[in-house]
Formats: C-alpha cells, structure tokens, sequence
C-alpha cells in the first residue's frame, strides 16, 4: 500500500471487523518476534483499532532496524495525528516529506496540524506549495482561505475563493463583513438566503447605521433558525435607541420561548428601570433572581428600582451585598456598592473602589472616577497613589498627575 493509501484510507471498522482485527492484533502480539512486513502490518491493525501508542511502538522497532521507512515514518505521523499530538506529527510528516517534498498528502496533513496550533503562516505555505502541485486541490485552498481569515488577510481569502471559484456565498458575505465592505456584504448574503447570511446582513446594516433594515434581517435569520440570542440583539438595538417597549417586547418573546430565561427577565427589568416603571423593574428583578442567582444585573436593577421607588437606601445596599455574596468576581456590583456608599459611607465606598479596580485593573475611566472623587474629599496622597497604580497598568498614559487632577477640579 502506498503512503498516501496509508493516509487516506483508514476509516473506524465497523463492530464484526474491529473484533475480527483485534484478534489478529492479539495473534500478531502473542507470536513474538516479527518480520519487517507483519510488523507492520500489526501497526496498521493497531492503528485502526484506536491504540496509537502500540501503533507507534510496533513502527519504531521497525525504524530502528532499517532506518526511515517511508511507511513507518507516515503511519506515524498519522498515529500522533489522530491523538492530537501535533508537533510530533510535524516532526515525522517533516522526515518523510525529505524523501518526497511534494507529497500532496502528506503536505496536506502537515498544513493541518500547523493550523490545529495556530502557526497560520506555516500552515499558509503548506497549502500554498500543494496549490502549486495541484491547482484543483480545493481543500487546501478552503485551508488557505481559513488560515488567512485567521490572520486577517481578508484580500488573500477573496483571491482564493475566486480562484477556486467556491460558491460559498455566507463566506464570503463573513469576509467582505469583516473587511468593513458593508454594502457588498449585503448583497452577497443575500444570494445565501439563510439564517447566518440574513443574521450578517443585519449586522452590515447595523454598522451602516440603519437600525431599521438591521432588525428586518435579523429577525429574518431568527425565524429560520429560531435562536434566541439573535433577539437578545435586537432588543440591544432598541434599548441603545431608549425605545424601551420595542425592546421588552422582543425580550417577552424570548420568554415565550423559555420563561426561565434569567437574562431576559433581567434585560426587561432595566428596560422598566430606565423607563421609570419602577414596579415592574422590582418584579422581573425577583423573577430572574428566582431563576438564578448568579445575575448580577438584577441584583443592581433591584437596589435601584427600590431605592426610586421607596427612597430606602438601607434596603437597597442590603440587595447589593446579597449580590455581592453570591458574585463577589461581579465588577458592576462592586461599583453599585461604591455608587450607594459615597459620600455617608466612605470605608465602604473605598473598599468597593478598590474591590473594582483589583478586578479591572487595566481601566482607566475607574481609576479617573475614583482619583476624582478623592480628590474632592482633598484625599491627595490616596488620589496619588492610584494614579500611579494607573500608570503601572496603562504606561501610555500621557497626563501628568498635577494637570490630570486641575482638569477635574477645574
């Protein structure tokens, strides 16, 4: 069998072939010493029952006492391909590919275990090189096309979806999306007519700033895929637009479909907060908290919409320490807790700070609002401190701490 037979052409035996090939693996391993063939042979028995590890024994006794078998050194590689042992599949795909550098296949298995560990551009000339053997080889141009979306080359990957001439309209519609090409993206999804080309039309549209053709195409998408994050995108939309009842009536939608979706009842309970109904905000705060209590954004829309509603300060920092409690990692709730305790409380709004900034230490809008705040207190040495905790964590920041805090007094 040649070694591009050995690499194509082991599929999973069924059930009757894989009992009659352990049993011949078992014979092969009972009778001992081996010659070059039925060792061989018992490394491919091996090899299709799953036990790479023999597999690969059983060949490099094989290459220990003739040297660089060709077969041997591709049935290895194949082994530690199929376990997902890449680099020791590159290794032995590269001593064979020596015997023979345009090998298709073997190229092709090597260009494949380049993009499994991310090396696109190794992986690029791989399949570059069997283009050049093969120019009809549209699997490795499909490859080609991937390692360089990878890599953000989106003009390589239209060149080569041209040159293959792969009628994959939803890809390309992804790639002229990604290179900001709006327009062309639309029209090229709309040859598609699925769920993810109308889904990236509405994205293309949304980048456009047409909101309305936005929600007609991705409810399109929705209703053909039924997925109901596509409606969590479009209650986005409205709520970005403060049209807080279009957005809680995509959310019920959701609801309609799963009435224990936490996140939705969270999202319409800041859609009722924001639009000042303030008893709905408290109720589908409860009834996503009921669901789970792992959803910090109720546990703030809670506190709010109580504090509205009843002007009870006490009951609202006792929400946010329950949700402190069950999501202490939750950055947004520590800022609730820091919002509720300045100025009456100022341990409590310095600790909650800084719980924030330990959790985002890279943001520098927190650090600003919290060096300002100090500031106002006449609090100078903390105000310092963290402002060179700043630039410990963003070093390109440019404004001096004296000019930082006369913009924000003055």
């Amino acid at each position: 069998m040649t070694t591009n037979n050995h690499l194509k052409n082991f599929i999973e035996p069924e059930p009757e072939i894989r009992e009659e090939l352990s049993k011949t693996a078992d014979e092969l391993l009972e009778a001992g010493h081996l010659d070059r063939d039925n060792t061989m042979h018992l490394a491919k028995v091996l090899f299709r029952l799953g036990r790479h590890d023999e597999s690969i024994e059983q060949l490099e006794k094989i290459l220990s006492f003739i040297g660089d078998d060709e077969n041997a050194l591709a049935l290895i590689a194949l082994n530690h391909f199929r376990k997902d042992n890449h680099e020791a599949a590159i290794e032995y795909l590269n001593r064979r590919l020596e015997r023979d550098p345009d090998n298709e296949t073997l190229l092709s298995y090597k260009m494949l275990s380049c993009e499994f560990l991310n090396r696109y551009e190794n992986a690029i000339r791989c399949g570059e090189r069997i283009v050049k053997i093969n120019p009809k080889n549209t699997q490795a141009i499909s490859h080609l096309i991937d390692c360089h979306f990878k890599l953000e080359d989106y003009d390589k990957c239209l060149k080569y979806l041209s040159q293959a001439k792969i009628k994959d309209h939803y890809r390309k519609a992804l790639i002229l999306y990604k290179s900001g090409r709006y327009e062309e993206c639309i029209e090229e999804a709309g040859k598609a007519k699925n769920a993810e080309s109308y889904h990236i039309a509405g994205e293309s549209y949304l980048k456009l700033g047409n909101s309305t053709k936005a929600v007609k195409y991705l409810y399109k998408s929705y209703e053909m895929d039924m997925n109901v994050d596509t409606l969590f995108e479009i209650s986005e939309i409205y709520l970005e637009a403060w049209d807080h009842q279009r957005a809680i009536h995509y959310l019920k939608e959701v609801l309609a479909h799963d009435d224990r979706n936490a996140e939705a009842c969270s999202r319409i309970a800041q859609a009722c907060l924001d639009s000042s109904n303030w008893h709905d905000a408290i109720a589908y705060s409860k009834k996503a908290l009921e669901i789970s209590r792992n959803v910090p954004d109720a546990y703030a829309t809670l506190a709010n919409a109580y504090f509205k509603l009843e002007h009870d300060f006490e009951k609202a920092i006792q929400v946010i320490d329950e949700g402190i409690s069950e999501n202490p990692e939750s950055f947004e709730l520590w800022m609730e807790r820091g919002g509720f305790s300045y100025p009456y409380d100022m341990t409590a709004f310095k600790k909650s700070y800084e719980n924030a900034i330990n959790l985002h230490p890279r943001g520098i809008s927190i650090y600003q609002e919290y060096i300002y705040l100090l500031l106002t207190r006449e609090e100078y040495e903390d105000a310092k401190r963290y402002y060179n905790r700043m630039l410990l964590y963003n070093p390109l920041f440019e404004e001096s701490f004296e000019d930082l805090s006369y913009s924000m007094l003055f």
